[in-house]
């Protein structure tokens, strides 16, 4: 049986969760998305490691690095850089951008990019 703490929980990080996927181009403070959920900091935080194992601002560092790999994924090499899908993203660093997304996908986002480029050519061979 689910309590009713449960639910409401669930609500503040369900609120939470769709303000950072709406706002992931955009800046997103700490307070800003506690305030957004109706909660202090300090709740918030407990409510993300209790239920995904890391902080809020991982969280949204997480989501905005796997959009970013599946923009670049599907990108049209042609007409896209990989500056302007991270600035698309919510990154304005280009460097440690670069250096999170190796560390979380195992290649550069020039890689994946320049993968999409073969998968591009592959379907107009096709």
């Amino acid at each position: 049986m689910t309590s009713r703490g449960d639910i409401a929980q669930q609500r503040t990080l369900d609120t939470a969760v769709g303000y950072v996927s709406r706002h992931l181009q955009e800046s997103i403070r700490l307070c800003d998305l506690a305030a957004v959920a109706g909660v202090s900091t300090r709740t918030l935080g407990y409510l993300f490691t209790r239920i995904y194992g890391i902080t809020p601002m991982a969280f949204v560092k997480h989501e905005r690095l796997s959009n970013a790999y599946h923009l670049l994924q599907d990108a049209d090499p042609a007409s896209t850089t990989v500056a302007a899908i991270a600035r698309r993203c919510g990154f304005s660093h280009m460097g440690q951008f670069a250096i999170d997304f190796k560390r979380s996908f195992g290649e550069s986002p020039s890689v994946t990019l320049s993968q999409a480029r073969r998968r591009a050519d592959n379907r107009n061979t096709a």
